[in-house]
């Protein structure tokens, strides 16, 4: 629906257009009326109607002072000039104004319809023009995000770039120094799963806390942390330095004052070229991997990495056997507890061990899901979720302390809701998928299975004749003979091999537990039932 404007000093031609607009089906509305042009600017300036008619000769103000002063003031409006007089002096002031349609009194309603649809056609392609140029402008800026994205990430990941690569507009990318950091912001509703997102906060930051001197970009390869690459001048790597964690300083007490946003980083050196950019930031991860708190914010790596003292990879072991040991008893306080002391041992190897923290991190998750799932819990259940492998490949200590107390707590909290019973009954469970599905192996025992189960010989035992009226070894040997009647029966193995299928390495041993199951030999066995076959 567009919007008209009617400008008249003679009533009588105002009631007129108001009735012949709004008698007709057109998409318009009249939204003011007026008698002169300064009391049509007032409203004009205010409402800004698309479109325009008034009258030309107008005390006070006429309609061609209207317009000028319509267009000095950046109205996108369209007019439609009407007069009494049909002199060429006023056809030519309104054409050179940009006015299209020039009316003369008296006029006919279809007259006016007409004009009035060609203002809404013009409209309507203008609207259409402005749409698709503010799309392009939108789509122009997501690309040159994008690129400016693809390029920091290339930087960072140590992959060639071309020399034009950086010439793109709104980069610049040339200093003296270059440096890259990991942030991450707690407890505001900032996330940066998107590049556009990235670049807000660019904005919140990049002015009034750097000096002129250095410029920044960022990137988030989760979605959750930021990777900063700031660039620029400074009087020795120092003093470039300083600027940063200055400007660092800063924004950090903001954040907390203004948004209650706890923000923490870690930096990596300063590099005299792009090509260092890939080893910043893997200094800065490596400080980053290390954090397990928040008393300092902030950290550079060249103060942080010769703090650590190497630490035990047979303690870390240690420690990853107690949490599991506690999970599987569902003990949520002493599996917690230890999960401190392996935070710690994590922390003594930061800055050097990395890589082998977040392998170390990934096995142990995953050995207690396995622990779940021989416990008789659902695996997909207790599958990590696809969140953990970001936290672990990005995360610091405190993400993965986090990460692992939410999962070792959800662990103890499912175990201790089952009953001892119920619990008793899953091992009693999967006891028995291990005998059945291991009958080949001669090496499989009671202890074997206890093994495999995560609990003492002397437990397993006592809760498997509980549930099934068997021992272990007694359940063992029945199902290795029903095996060996049925591979007999079905199939034509020799005597050797259905007692090496059964797991029997000796088969004169095999023979005798045959014998005791079946009353009659495995050879007796076979030769009745092919005699069988023959009837």
């Amino acid at each position: 629906m567009y919007r008209v404007m009617i400008v008249d000093d003679e009533d009588y031609v105002r009631d007129l257009l108001v009735k012949n607009i709004r008698s007709s089906s057109l998409a318009v509305e009249v939204v003011a009326v007026a008698g002169d042009g300064r009391e049509a600017l007032k409203s004009a300036l205010f409402l800004k109607p698309d479109i325009l008619i008034t009258d030309i000769s107008m005390p006070f103000m006429n309609g061609l002072e209207l317009i000028k002063e319509m267009q000095k003031a950046r109205l996108l409006s369209k007019y439609v000039v009407i007069s009494g007089y049909d002199e060429f002096d006023y056809a030519r002031q309104a054409i050179s104004l940009g006015v299209k349609d020039y009316l003369l009194k008296p006029f006919l309603p279809q007259e006016l319809e007409d004009v009035l649809n060609k203002m809404m056609n013009e409209l309507d392609s203008q609207k259409t023009l402005q749409q698709n140029m503010s799309l392009l402008r939108e789509q122009a800026v997501i690309r040159e995000g994008l690129y400016r994205e693809k390029v920091c990430k290339d930087l960072l990941e140590g992959r060639e770039c071309r020399e034009t690569d950086y010439d793109q507009p709104g980069m610049d990318l040339s200093g003296d120094y270059y440096l890259a950091g990991v942030l991450r912001l707690a407890g505001g509703t900032w996330d940066f799963k998107s590049q556009e997102s990235v670049e807000e906060f660019l904005l919140l930051i990049r002015e009034g806390y750097f000096p002129p001197d250095i410029s920044l970009y960022a990137v988030s390869f989760d979605g959750v942390h930021l990777v900063v690459i700031w660039c620029g001048t400074g009087d020795g790597e120092a003093a470039f330095t300083g600027k940063i964690k200055a400007g660092m300083e800063k924004i950090q007490t903001s954040l907390k004052k203004y948004y209650q946003i706890q923000l923490t980083s870690a930096m990596g050196r300063p590099h005299k070229s792009r090509k260092g950019l890939s080893a910043s930031y893997q200094e800065a991860m490596a400080v980053w991997r290390g954090m397990i708190n928040t008393e300092h914010p902030i950290l550079f790596y060249e103060e942080e990495r010769g703090k650590q003292e190497e630490g035990s990879s047979s303690s870390i072991r240690d420690w990853k056997n107690q949490i599991r040991l506690s999970v599987r008893m569902g003990q949520k306080d002493e599996a917690l507890l230890q999960l401190k002391g392996l935070i710690k041992s994590y922390a003594s190897l930061a800055n050097k061990k990395n890589d082998y923290i977040s392998v170390s991190v990934k096995e142990l998750i995953y050995a207690i899901q396995n622990d779940m799932e021989h416990a008789g819990f659902d695996r997909e259940i207790m599958e990590p979720a696809a969140s953990m492998q970001n936290r672990i490949h990005y995360g610091s200590l405190m993400d993965m302390k986090e990460m692992l107390e939410s999962y070792i707590e959800t662990c103890c909290l499912m175990i201790s809701d089952y009953s001892e019973e119920t619990k008793a009954s899953a091992v009693v469970k999967q006891m028995k998928l291990l005998l059945e599905n291991n009958i080949k192996n001669s090496k499989v025992d009671l202890e074997w299975v206890a093994g495999k189960v995560h609990f003492s010989s002397s437990y397993v035992r006592q809760i498997f004749k509980q549930h099934t009226g068997e021992g272990v070894g007694e359940y063992l040997i029945r199902k290795r003979m029903e095996h060996a009647g049925m591979l007999l029966q079905k199939t034509s193995l020799k005597i050797q091999e259905v007692s090496e299928e059964c797991g029997y390495e000796n088969q004169r041993y095999f023979a005798s537990s045959f014998k005791k199951f079946y009353g009659c030999t495995p050879t007796e066995f076979k030769k009745a039932v092919e005699e069988e076959r023959l009837y």
